[in-house]
């Protein structure tokens, strides 16, 4: 693979980051919940005066330590992901300041904003697959399950965040007593991103592989 290519294939990772940042953000501020892996993060953040961001770039450190441990080392391919973590805790944290909340207000305002979000997030996830470079410490941890296990990477991937969601409900019920930040939006985007990513990359991935070769 050339410098060339290399380099290009980056700026589309960067740019799915930014897209996924941005595609959280607004499923957030749907105030219908958020995505599964953010949902941690996000009722963390109702619960203290720090960020989501904050909270996403240390959930994820601690992933990007377990998928050491799991593969008994630490790679050039690990130490990159953690200045991508910080850029993209750093972009939900701007993204979450710039977009307005729909919370409290119409459901059909909050479904426009789920969709919008959804369909941003899977675009940006597009974006960092077909430029395979690189993983976020999240799914980057999941892989390295997967492979620890022998269990299929789809089936660890719900099991992953299905862990996290009963986590996130668990600690909103603790300190709210109702699930505040894990609704029917969560739900939505666990079942629609992957499908969204498909159609995606049908439409996508040809030309933009051909751009990066």
């Amino acid at each position: 693979m050339s410098f060339q290519s290399v380099c290009k294939r980056y700026c589309l990772f960067l740019t799915g980051v930014i897209l996924c940042a941005t595609g959280i953000a607004f499923i957030t501020r749907a105030g219908l919940g958020t995505s599964p892996v953010s949902g941690l993060p996000f009722v963390l953040s109702l619960v203290t005066p720090v960020s989501m961001g904050f909270f996403t770039f240390l959930f994820n450190m601690i992933f990007l330590i377990c998928e050491a441990l799991l593969r008994k080392r630490f790679s050039v391919e690990q130490a990159l992901q953690i200045p991508i973590t910080f850029f993209f805790s750093f972009c939900i944290d701007k993204a979450m300041a710039i977009i307005p909340t729909r919370f409290g207000g119409p459901w059909g305002d909050s479904f426009v904003y789920l969709v919008i979000g959804c369909i941003i997030m899977s675009l940006g996830i597009s974006f960092e697959v077909i430029a395979d470079v690189i993983m976020l410490p999240a799914e980057a941890f999941v892989r390295a399950l997967a492979k620890k296990t022998g269990f299929i990477f789809g089936n660890v991937k719900v099991g992953f965040d299905s862990t996290l969601t009963i986590l996130a409900m668990i600690l909103a019920l603790i300190c709210f007593h109702k699930l505040n930040g894990v609704r029917e939006g969560t739900l939505i985007n666990a079942l629609v991103v992957g499908q969204l990513v498909k159609q995606w990359r049908r439409c996508i991935e040809k030309p933009l592989s051909n751009a990066i070769a």
